[in-house]
């Protein structure tokens, strides 16, 4: 009887950790990535449980949308995400877009997320900030397309960068290393460069950095040990053209 009551107690307790864990398991889905250019929106599950999305809209007032207009995409798993043509349009200079659960755009309770970019004056701002998404006068300051990097649990400009073509052309001009650096980064040039700038930018759009570059055909070092962790923008303008690349400081 004694062995037979600790089978049943032990089953119990499986079943009771199964319970809890899908009882506390929530979906947490962000915005990932937007095109104003081609007013493409990417959405990913940051949570643990399924999400229905195609009861979603967008909101770029005074425009709106349904997601099950956009995609036939109806549900992400943990870790999923999609790309979906949006039937609104984005400005690349100057926006904002709010991702809701239904369609009460007032509702802080019903924004999910949020992102605003250009200059103030966008109506959806207060709503955001209610929902605890966005802080009030804050802006993306960085060049579209746009990328959130945070973990899905962070808010905010700081988590915005820009999803450069560069970083993924093989004929770039420029290469960077080690990427992420916590000391010395090395900035390999292809070509040779007889006047121009290197820049550094972090993701509030602030320089933090710039020298000159002349006639460089090597490679220049930056100290970085003393900057604070996180994504930087490396620009390089010369007399051969602009080139933006992302660095990560540890």
């Amino acid at each position: 009887m004694k062995t037979n009551y600790t089978f049943k107690a032990s089953i119990i307790a499986i079943f009771a950790i199964l319970f809890t864990s899908d009882l506390f398991a929530q979906a947490n889905v962000r915005i990932l990535r937007l095109d104003p250019s081609t007013n493409s929106v990417t959405l990913k599950n940051f949570g643990d449980a399924n999400a229905t999305i195609s009861g979603y809209w967008f909101c770029n007032f005074p425009a709106y949308g349904q997601v099950s207009s956009m995609t036939g995409v109806t549900d992400l798993g943990p870790g999923e995400e999609v790309n979906i043509g949006s039937t609104i349009n984005f400005a690349p200079a100057d926006g904002e877009f709010g991702l809701y659960t239904s369609g009460s755009f007032s509702s802080s309770a019903a924004m999910i997320d949020y992102m605003q970019w250009g200059s103030a004056g966008h109506q959806r701002e207060s709503v955001a900030v209610g929902a605890g998404v966005w802080d009030a006068g804050t802006f993306i300051s960085v060049a579209p397309p746009f990328e959130y990097n945070g973990d899905g649990t962070q808010n905010g400009v700081a988590f915005w960068s820009t999803l450069g073509i560069d970083d993924f052309e093989e004929g770039s001009s420029l290469r960077l290393y080690p990427n992420p650096s916590n000391t010395i980064l090395n900035i390999e040039f292809k070509s040779v460069i007889t006047d121009g700038t290197l820049e550094v930018f972090d993701l509030l759009g602030k320089q933090v950095f710039v020298q000159n570059i002349v006639s460089s055909d090597g490679i220049s070092q930056i100290d970085v040990t003393t900057w604070d962790s996180g994504l930087y923008l490396i620009k390089i303008s010369s007399e051969n053209g602009e080139e933006t690349k992302r660095f990560i400081k540890q």
